[in-house]
């Protein structure tokens, strides 16, 4: 008897749960659990300090700026994309000439993820979200493996000591406002593109994406809250690659969240296949 007890008990509460969700439906769900906004990072724009001495390479914070990669290549990695029909999107970086300032689609875009404390199904989200940003830019992504740095308000963009002769990854990590305050409940994540000027060129050499634990981690068991997780890592993504947002909530470049919003729109496919459309640079 007890265990038909429990039994009934384990049914009435899930057709409780069943009646909030069709009742109130999954956007207004959203609300209730305070998932309100993904936000942008401030931009940061870096300006090598010239040497002075013909045959050194100016510096950033006294570390000679990397040379060209061994994988960069003369044409692009991957073919260009298509942007389709087109819609709502904006670029945070832009140059003097009005065009976007983009990463370079002649190299990898490599990356690392701080797995500490992150669950599995997370990086599995992270990957999957990475993988769909790749396709829409047509910018190559390499996963260099797990790191131990955490996010801070102005990263460096060259870390020998960490990462050797190049531009720091992309890093990602999974944080929460003790570590990041900017990170408050209504923040599901935070996402930026560091910008260099080499020259007088500007161009994106990396960036950083944190996703807020203390938000996304109660959508590891709510419905649908996988897939939103991974949402919103693409959203931050799109502001890696230098999209800022829009004002049309179809799109995944949108400040509010949302469950009902998953698909890439026609807006954020034309955003991002821009954003893949940069120059090859071979001085750096």
């Amino acid at each position: 008897m007890r265990r038909v007890a429990r039994t009934l008990f384990t049914l009435t509460v899930f057709a409780v749960v069943a009646a909030l969700l069709i009742t109130v439906g999954l956007p207004q769900l959203r609300q209730v659990l305070g998932l309100e906004q993904q936000a942008s990072m401030e931009p940061f724009v870096w300006r090598p300090d010239g040497s002075g001495d013909a045959g050194l390479r100016p510096r950033i914070d006294g570390v000679p700026i990397p040379s060209v990669p061994e994988d960069a290549r003369p044409e692009r990695v991957l073919p260009a994309v298509d942007p389709g029909p087109g819609g709502a999107h904006a670029f945070e970086h832009l140059a003097d000439d009005g065009t976007p300032v983009r990463h370079d689609p002649c190299r990898p875009l490599h990356y690392v993820v701080r797995t500490d404390g992150m669950p599995a199904a997370v990086l599995a989200e992270i990957r999957d979200a990475v993988e769909r940003v790749e396709q829409a830019s047509g910018l190559r992504f390499e996963e260099d493996g797990a790191t131990q740095e955490g996010p801070v308000e102005r990263r460096k963009p060259i870390q020998p000591e960490r990462y050797g002769d190049r531009w720091a990854p992309l890093l990602i990590t999974w944080a929460g406002a003790d570590e990041v305050p900017a990170l408050d409940r209504d923040v599901a994540g935070l996402g930026g593109a560091t910008m260099v000027t080499v020259d007088g060129a500007p161009r994106l050499v990396t960036g950083a994406v944190t996703l807020n634990e203390d938000v996304l981690d109660r959508w590891l068991y709510t419905p649908g809250g996988r897939d939103y997780i991974e949402t919103v890592a693409v959203h931050e993504l799109g502001h890696a690659l230098g999209l800022e947002h829009v004002d049309d909530p179809t799109q995944v470049m949108y400040p509010e969240g949302s469950l009902d919003v998953r698909d890439l729109g026609d807006g954020d496919r034309e955003g991002l296949a821009l954003a893949g459309r940069g120059e090859c640079h071979t001085d750096t």
